[in-house]
Parts: C-alpha cells; sequence; structure tokens
C-alpha cells in the first residue's frame, strides 16, 4: 500500500501536526497526486525535462482544442499509482483569472473520486 506525505493543498506546504509530518494513504493519497500531478510543468524538473503537463504546448495557447487540452490532462491523471480509469471530465477555461478548472471523476483501486481542482492564478 502506497503512502505519501500529506500537503496543504493552498500552499504545496508539508502539513505538520505536533511536530510530526502527516501521512496520507487509500484515495487521499491519489487525490493529492493526481493534484500534484496537475500542477506539475512539462520540463519542469531539470532531472527528467520529459515529465510533466504540456501546459504551453496544447493548454496556454490561443483558441486551445478543448478535446485535447481534456486527452491531455486524462493521461496526466491515468499515469498516478492507483488511477484505473479517467470516468468524466470537464474544463473551465478562465482567460481574465487566470485559472483553468478541471473537474473530474476517476475510477480507482480505493472507489470512485471526483473532484474539482483549479490551476493557475485565479481563486475558485
Amino acid at each position: 500500500m502506497a503512502k505519501d506525505l500529506a500537503m496543504n493543498v493552498a500552499t504545496g506546504d508539508l502539513l505538520i501536526k505536533d511536530r510530526d509530518l502527516l501521512i496520507v494513504d487509500n484515495a487521499e493519497r491519489v487525490a493529492q497526486q493526481i493534484l500534484i500531478t496537475l500542477r506539475f510543468w512539462l520540463s519542469e524538473w531539470f532531472l527528467d525535462t520529459s515529465r510533466g503537463v504540456p501546459y504551453l504546448e496544447y493548454i496556454l495557447v490561443k483558441n486551445p482544442n478543448v478535446n485535447h487540452v481534456k486527452q491531455v490532462l486524462t493521461e496526466a491523471i491515468m499515469s498516478v499509482e492507483g488511477v484505473e480509469r479517467v470516468v468524466s471530465m470537464d474544463v473551465d477555461f478562465d482567460v481574465k483569472g487566470r485559472r483553468l478548472a478541471v473537474e473530474y471523476t476517476a475510477t480507482t483501486e480505493y472507489g470512485l473520486l471526483t473532484r474539482k481542482e483549479v490551476l493557475g492564478y485565479g481563486n475558485g
């Protein structure tokens, strides 16, 4: 069973309680890993520039192809250990607010997982 260090999703900082790092597992770990994966830009990590979501190539372009954006994000979610299938996905581009909302439902080894992740600089 995979485990992960718990993080504050708003800040990206590790969660500490009573001077100990918190651990997440099961569906909570999968959801956290999906969020981390969606926030990880292609070529962001210098030791492996082949990993990450190609935001500059396909998503943050003028008139992005919504179906292709969904495909790219679905592939990113599918790369997370524990995800079996992406059942549905909706994307909402807010150009003025500089954010992308991704609402997805995925089947995992722990059951159905439905989340809405807001990526970018906007609030929501």
